[in-house]
């Protein structure tokens, strides 16, 4: 029973982050006409700013890439063959990002420090990575997993049975991604910028989450 308890949990935490990974990307796309969550299409953007000789575009771009790095390389710190405080992490780390996003739109309101708050956030939340049979969860883009679900499938057809429930689990964080953007979609045509309130007011809730009703995460099936 404590087991499921931890494993339902478990799924809960999974699937807010990837929801919200969804949404923060969303309200980019829409709000700043930028991807912020993942930045293949920086590196890109940036490569062309460079040759285009647009040096202050591509010093914007070069520091959005350069605190996500920085957000994976502090969450790698903190994780890396860590057995004990995982719980306080994992409670600290979603509040840590929500009040950051939170902080930078009541001071700053810059459409540059918000986007690097948040930059730094999703560095964070996706170096913060664990495994669920193996398997490493990604909540920040899902490009991954696009491709992790074919190969899976790809491989059942070809008689590998037991990948099956990946093609499952990949295909379900995409979906919650989705809705994720769906979601924020319809706040920002109501709301604009009123939807990094409500984002980090979740990110927030989600750590709060962790520390009232989680003594631990499921390292039995939650296994990093």
């Amino acid at each position: 029973m404590e087991l499921t308890r931890h494993r339902i949990f478990t799924l809960i935490w999974i699937t807010s982050l990837t929801f919200l990974g969804g949404a923060t990307n969303i309200s980019a796309i829409m709000l700043y006409e930028t991807t912020i969550t993942h930045h293949t299409g920086n590196i890109s953007k940036a490569a062309i700013a460079l040759a285009s000789g647009n040096f202050g575009m591509f010093g914007i771009l070069i520091s959005y890439l350069g605190l996500f790095s920085l957000g994976s390389v502090i969450a790698g710190f903190l994780f890396y063959h860590r057995t004990k405080h995982l719980r306080v992490l994992y409670t600290l780390l979603p509040i840590v990002l929500g009040l950051s996003i939170h902080i930078c739109l009541k001071f700053f309101a810059s459409q540059e420090v918000i986007l690097l708050a948040i930059a730094f956030g999703m560095g964070l939340q996706n170096g913060t990575y664990f495994k669920v049979r193996g398997v490493m969860v990604r909540t920040t883009h899902m490009t991954g997993y696009l491709t992790d679900a074919a190969f899976s499938l790809g491989a059942f057809l070809k008689g590998n049975d037991h990948e099956l429930w990946k093609v499952g689990w990949y295909t379900a964080s995409i979906l919650v991604f989705f809705i994720g953007g769906i979601g924020a979609t319809f706040i920002v045509i109501a709301s604009g910028d009123f939807v990094w309130e409500i984002i980090s007011g979740s990110y927030i809730a989600l750590g709060l989450f962790v520390y009232l009703f989680n003594p631990q995460l499921d390292h039995n099936w939650f296994v990093r």
